[in-house]
């Protein structure tokens, strides 16, 4: 009787393990293509970067996010600490946490290519191009300018592309 019931529960855990992994895979399967040109990248401590934008010392630190940290409970995106230390660097793009070094990673780069699959009429990045590209600028290519923006003909593809240069490419596709 004990038997049955554990291989229940072992088939129980497998199914449930194997919905949480292919789940996982469908959350970030949106986004398509992420070509970021890393022409460099500063690391600072978790305990640095949490002192900077919490203005206090925070002996707990934990990830929250890939772009978040966890400081004593206060949840703060690093962007504003990558902006402060990299103040006079124009090609920041973007802050991550490195969970494994316990460190912020603020990184740069000169070309950021974003391939987004759109998800219907309600995806808020594909329901205007300009507005989607801009809201991926603010998280992935900071201080680059957006020189292209494409919807695919069938509207379930967004791409868009950052560069350093100021003038619109001409692209022949």
């Amino acid at each position: 009787r004990i038997i049955p019931r554990i291989m229940n529960n072992h088939k129980l855990k497998a199914c449930l393990m194997t919905c949480l992994f292919f789940y996982s895979i469908l959350s970030f399967s949106k986004i398509l293509k992420d070509d970021h040109y890393v022409t460099g990248a500063n690391s600072y401590s978790w305990e640095e970067a949490c002192k900077f934008l919490t203005k206090r010392e925070s002996p707990l630190i934990e990830k929250a996010t890939p772009d978040t940290l966890d400081c004593m409970g206060e949840k703060k995106l690093i962007m504003p600490f990558c902006e402060e230390k990299e103040m006079t660097n124009p090609y920041l793009t973007r802050g991550l946490i490195d969970e494994k070094n316990k460190q912020v990673k603020c990184i740069s780069g000169k070309r950021v290519i974003i391939k987004w699959q759109c998800e219907g009429d309600k995806d808020l990045y594909c329901k205007d191009i300009e507005v989607g590209c801009f809201l991926f600028k603010e998280k992935l290519a900071r201080n680059l300018k957006l020189v292209h923006k494409s919807l695919t003909d069938n509207k379930t593809i967004l791409n868009c592309y950052f560069d350093t240069q100021k003038y619109q490419l001409e692209l022949n596709m």
